[in-house]
């Protein structure tokens, strides 16, 4: 790996991934995060859900039809993932036709961040916010095909959702829901289904437990960083002799 890759990938360290895929890369162990970390930098997804988002947010907020909805992704992002966009926004259309959002009552709104250190957050956003009975409800979209996360990984999801978004005047007394389509073992065969957990489905970190993950993750975060620049002096060194993969003392 060149040194100007490596210097790129030190940077992204800076920018951790939103929500759920920040919570993903925080195992059990400092080692076990500090290879997510790295995973996760040298990682190029092949495609995204941005697409299906798009237009789940439009069946929310506009009342778009199932049928516009398809077309659109099938014409949208990269096309390895258009197959993959349309089972996640037929999956979402199935589970609205139990649900049955209100597409008159949606609200404007930013994103917010849970802050791990003073220069570094975690962005926190929803899919979208309508308002019933009274009430806001942010939805929170996630659209991987697998859901692994471990029920530590669920409290620390919810507990940053919570402060860093319901924990708001305006919703601190609201309902949430966080929406997931996993794909399960159906008599159909493998399908996307719903998975939808509400405000209070599972305990929330006290703040010490929540300093201890926040903890975890800085220092299995300089983990990683010692990694790339071990990785960058040596690919700056000259070769002598042998081969570079030939390192010793690798973390990893």
């Amino acid at each position: 790996m060149k040194s100007t890759e490596v210097e790129k990938l030190i940077k992204k360290l800076d920018r951790p991934p939103a929500g759920a895929n920040w919570v993903r890369l925080v195992g059990d162990n400092e080692l076990s995060t500090a290879k997510s970390i790295l995973s996760f930098l040298k990682g190029s997804p092949r495609f995204s859900y941005i697409p299906a988002s798009k237009v789940i947010r439009d069946r929310i907020e506009l009342g778009i039809d199932r049928e516009s909805a398809a077309n659109a992704v099938c014409k949208s992002g990269n096309p390895l993932g258009r197959s993959s966009n349309l089972e996640l926004v037929n999956a979402f259309y199935d589970y609205d036709q139990i649900r049955g959002y209100s597409s008159s009552n949606t609200i404007e709104f930013d994103t917010e961040y849970f802050q791990i250190s003073r220069d570094i957050s975690v962005p926190i956003k929803p899919l979208s916010i309508i308002r019933e009975n009274g009430k806001f409800v942010p939805i929170f979209l996630i659209g991987w095909t697998e859901n692994l996360l471990s029920i530590e990984q669920r409290r620390l999801l919810m507990t940053i959702i919570e402060d860093a978004f319901l924990s708001l005047t305006d919703f601190q007394s609201s309902p949430a829901e966080v929406l997931f389509f996993p794909k399960v073992e159906t008599l159909h065969g493998k399908q996307r289904v719903a998975e939808v957990w509400k405000r209070g489905d599972y305990d929330l970190l006290s703040d010490a437990q929540l300093a201890d993950r926040v903890d975890l993750f800085m220092k299995a975060r300089e983990l990683a960083r010692s990694e790339l620049l071990t990785t960058k002096i040596e690919d700056e060194l000259p070769v002598v002799g042998g081969d570079r993969d030939d390192r010793q003392g690798k973390l990893f």
